[in-house]
Parts: structure tokens; C-alpha cells; sequence
């Protein structure tokens, strides 16, 4: 199954996820890359328009991910991210990254529902069996909603992730398809 240059689109009752394309990579999107408060526990630090324009083009001709923007459907304000890769349909199984950028939308279940969307369709679409992801261990704001949607741990790599001058450990989590 080759997802290089699909076109998919979601919508939920707040949100609407569609494939990234280039007029996305704006300065309110590198702002929030650039911010150390928004990508604290990710692993770019920074960004300009022309790095996230590449970025976005390299996930729109890799055949094992797809890359979407999270929109507020009440508005159209681009809000985070959302990002299936590797897809594995061979091992029935996709690991998912989420981020809401815009700190005005946190807290607000934006990243449950966006990563439900996704989830929902890799378990009743594509028939996988498992959804996966990873998280630095410190965000345990992370961790506690990713169980609300399911997620368990299922390995944690001691000392695995730098950022600066620490070191976290990584937790890798599942959620299993019900039954």
C-alpha cells in the first residue's frame, strides 16, 4: 500500500485533518516549532518556512506516511499536526505523532480527537490491528491522554532521548483494536 501523494481528508465534530501542502508551511506553524515551550518534548527545536515546506514535501512522496494538518472546522485556524509513520500494512499496524502548536488550543481534547480520527480509520478502514506511539517519559501530561484513548505502555528505553543537557526516557505505547 503506497501513501505517497494521497489526498485523504477527515472530520470530526470540531476539527477537519487534511494532507499538509506547501501554503501550510506558514510563520505562525515555524513559530510554534521555534517556541521551547511547544516543542519542549519534540525533537526539532526549530524551523524556518523553507525547512517545514521541504519537510512537507518529503511526507507528501513517502510511501509509508501521511502527514496532516489539524484545522478547527468553526474557523479554519490551523492548530497542530498529526502524522501517521511508519504505516505497516503488512504488520497491520501505524505509529501516530500529534501536535497542537497553538497554545491557545491546549487543553482543549483537540489532540484525543484528531489522533481518534486517524485511529478509527487505520483500525476500521485498514483493518490494523494496533496503533502505536512514543513519548518522552517527563510528559506525563502526554502519557495520561494517550491511556484515556487506550494506549498502554509496552517498553521503555531507559536514558534513550537527549534534549539539552538531559536525558528521558522513551515509553513506547499501543492500543490494540476492540474486538
Amino acid at each position: 500500500m503506497d501513501f505517497s501523494r494521497a489526498r485523504l481528508a477527515f472530520e470530526s465534530p470540531r476539527l477537519t485533518l487534511r494532507i499538509m501542502e506547501d501554503r501550510d508551511a506558514t510563520e505562525e506553524y515555524a513559530g510554534w516549532l521555534n517556541d521551547p515551550e511547544v516543542n519542549r518534548y519534540l525533537a526539532t527545536k526549530s524551523a524556518t518556512i523553507k525547512e517545514l515546506q521541504d519537510y512537507i514535501q518529503k511526507k507528501d512522496l513517502q510511501a509509508d506516511a501521511l502527514f496532516f494538518g489539524v484545522y478547527l472546522k468553526s474557523n479554519g485556524a490551523h492548530i497542530g499536526t498529526v502524522k501517521l509513520e511508519p504505516i505497516e500494512p503488512a504488520q497491520k499496524r501505524a505509529t501516530i505523532a500529534v501536535m497542537i502548536g497553538n497554545k491557545m488550543h491546549w487543553g482543549k481534547g483537540y489532540a484525543a480527537e484528531a489522533m481518534k480520527l486517524l485511529m478509527d480509520w487505520c483500525f476500521n478502514e485498514l483493518k490494523f490491528d494496533e496503533v502505536n506511539l512514543g513519548v518522552i517519559a517527563k510528559n506525563a501530561a502526554a502519557i495520561r491522554a494517550y491511556e484515556k484513548l487506550g494506549f498502554v505502555e509496552t517498553k521503555r528505553e531507559i536514558a534513550y532521548v537527549r534534549y539539552g543537557d538531559e536525558l528521558h526516557d522513551h515509553v513506547l505505547m499501543a492500543v490494540k483494536k476492540r474486538s
